[in-house]
């Protein structure tokens, strides 16, 4: 969209528009870990109060005790304090610690089972291996039983029951918006027979007509979905592609996201295919040596770390199980350890080109729900701060699947992330885990705020003069409890010329805030900020308002005007400080003022 300039002049003379800026509101926290810092006080309030209700010490009609009965792991990381990986929680449940195998006590090195978070290693595995030509190319390409399939129904095609290999690529399968089948579901053909086996008399087990389902033939193979791993009954024994060849669309490709695990056991496939390495080969080699991923693994972990395993008598069978094509989709193990290692080597780029990380790190579409969206393969969250309302995206990616489970989830704008694992055999093993994963989350996006801005204020805050004129700067740090947060110009002195009174014309209002927008990996060096301004007058636009959706489109749309009105080439809202490594700032640059000031 692009605004003419008259609109511009005529959006620097209205009162109350624009708002913030989606992004860090200061610069990412470099202390999570010591005694001082907001985020490691938070850790040990949420641990101590897990340790009440784990020992029976608290009471309360919470669920929270009843995480007893999960064994997990959870830890934090960062890329500017090492130290905050041992921030850890670990608890070992009845069903483990008493089991004859495996781990007795879980730790930072127990190896779990991660389900769906292999989905993630996936993708960055295929970003890794692949060229970017690669991801465009449609399926029937790369597998030559869709192309069969695809000729094969070219006269008598079918647009809800085939589905269109030929228009389906990589980054479609990737990013969730194929439409294919989902695959990996329960089969009601499936239950049918285990009860017949098993000798069953219930019809609620063994008569489809229960159901008011047709009589089928449950010998016609063709029926089955395609074997995983070892699996001998119950199956279709044919390659992975062509077992779902024929099946029917969900959606249109492009046209809606849809969850399937498909997509990933398919992409694994292709990787394969174009690389011609083995699962385990383009996984090792891509991520887990680069990373020093030592106990993380691609097929079942053997004997020789048995003491490590998450895992029971109950829960051993789904831990050894070969997951076949699966495993892209959720078949991978790791540890807590494992995790922060991947998790830093994601935000710091260490396996992709920095512009590569941003691009892949951004949604690829939205849901029906306006806190969600869908990358490839993220799942994006958008947590809201209390008071303040500033927005913070979480990209994550969850496993939930049978005994086993689990979360990554990034941060990108505090450089910090956490991940929770966690096995159950009791049906209670997914709710419990999410109850979980939301007590870390409202417990750390608060204290990550905090923190950041405590060192904001220590850092940024003060009066900057330059040498040879009579200007200066004055800037205070707004808290994120309260309204509008940020770094404040609490004054302002350019060339004798006292500026405090011209804001309105030079910044569309009163309400000026800075927010970070430009800042290295180290958070040293040269950082940027660019000015926004908060609408004196908050509009109606909140989650569910839809009046008004297009007449306060400028209250809430500062990307629009950014980097407008300019001074010889300048914007008037670029802000540049000087940061030393060791997190110190000298001096900042007005740059259409043309003027550097040290920090006094």
């Amino acid at each position: 969209m692009r605004l003419p300039n008259y609109t511009l002049i005529g959006l620097f003379s209205m009162p109350g528009v624009l708002a913030n800026l989606l992004g860090p509101t200061y610069p990412p926290p470099r202390d999570l870990s010591s005694s001082n810092s907001r985020v490691a006080a938070s850790w040990k309030n949420l641990t101590s109060q897990l340790n009440a209700y784990l020992d029976g010490h608290a009471n309360g009609t919470s669920g929270v005790s009843a995480l007893k009965n999960l064994t997990f792991s959870a830890g934090l990381f960062s890329t500017l304090d090492p130290k905050a990986e041992h921030l850890q929680y670990h608890h070992t449940a009845s069903e483990v610690a008493e089991s004859p195998i495996g781990a007795k006590k879980v730790d930072g090195d127990s190896i779990y089972k991660v389900a769906s978070v292999s989905k993630l290693f996936t993708v960055l595995a295929g970003l890794l291996e692949l060229d970017d030509k690669d991801w465009e190319r449609p399926l029937t390409d790369i597998f030559p039983s869709l192309a069969e399939q695809v000729r094969g129904n070219r006269d008598k095609f079918q647009l809800t029951r085939d589905v269109q290999w030929d228009k389906i690529t990589l980054k479609a399968i990737a990013s969730q918006m194929s439409g294919i089948p989902h695959g990996g579901t329960a089969e009601f053909l499936y239950k049918f027979a285990l009860a017949k086996i098993s000798g069953s008399h219930n019809p609620k087990a063994t008569d489809p007509n229960f159901y008011g389902l047709p009589p089928l033939n449950d010998s016609d193979l063709s029926l089955w979905p395609p074997c995983i791993g070892d699996q001998v009954q119950g199956c279709n024994p044919v390659p992975w592609d062509e077992g779902y060849a024929a099946s029917a669309p969900v959606f249109l490709p492009w046209a809606s996201p849809e969850y399937a695990n498909n997509n990933f056991a398919l992409l694994g496939l292709a990787i394969s295919n174009l690389t011609g390495k083995t699962m385990d080969g383009w996984y090792g080699e891509s991520i887990f040596d680069p990373l020093g991923m030592k106990s993380t693994f691609s097929s079942p972990p053997d004997n020789s770390s048995l003491s490590h395993h998450v895992t029971a008598e109950t829960l051993q069978p789904e831990f050894q199980m070969d997951g076949g094509a699966t495993i892209p989709s959720g078949g991978l193990f790791s540890t807590t350890n494992d995790l922060a290692k991947f998790g830093v080597g994601l935000l710091n780029s260490t396996l992709l080109p920095s512009e590569k990380t941003h691009e892949w790190m951004k949604p690829v579409t939205r849901t029906a729900s306006l806190r969600y969206s869908v990358g490839k393969p993220w799942e994006i969250h958008r947590f809201v701060h209390a008071k303040s309302g500033i927005v913070t995206d979480i990209y994550t990616k969850l496993g939930d699947s049978g005994s086993y489970g689990g979360i990554v989830a990034i941060i990108p704008e505090f450089s910090a992330g956490f991940s929770f694992l966690g096995a159950s055999s009791l049906a209670s093993r997914s709710p419990l885990m999410l109850l979980a994963i939301d007590l870390i989350t409202d417990s750390i996006l608060p204290a990550l705020m905090e923190q950041a801005a405590c060192e904001a204020k220590q850092k940024f805050a003060g009066t900057y003069k330059a040498e040879s004129l009579n200007s200066s700067i004055t800037f205070s740090v707004v808290p994120p409890m309260q309204p509008e947060p940020g770094l404040k110009i609490s004054s302002w002195v350019s060339n004798g010329t006292d500026l405090m009174p011209q804001f309105e014309a030079l910044f569309s209002g009163k309400n000026v805030r800075l927010v970070p927008t430009i800042v290295p990996e180290d958070v040293s060096g040269k950082i940027a900020f660019r000015s926004y301004t908060s609408p004196d007058v908050k509009p109606n636009v909140g989650i569910g308002a839809s009046s008004n959706l297009f007449s306060s489109l400028y209250d809430v749309s500062k990307w629009l005007t950014l980097d407008s009105l300019l001074w010889g080439a300048f914007a008037t809202d670029l802000f540049i400080f000087d940061v030393e490594k060791d997190g110190k700032v000298k001096a900042v640059t007005p740059t259409a003022y043309r003027v550097k000031m040290e920090k006094k």
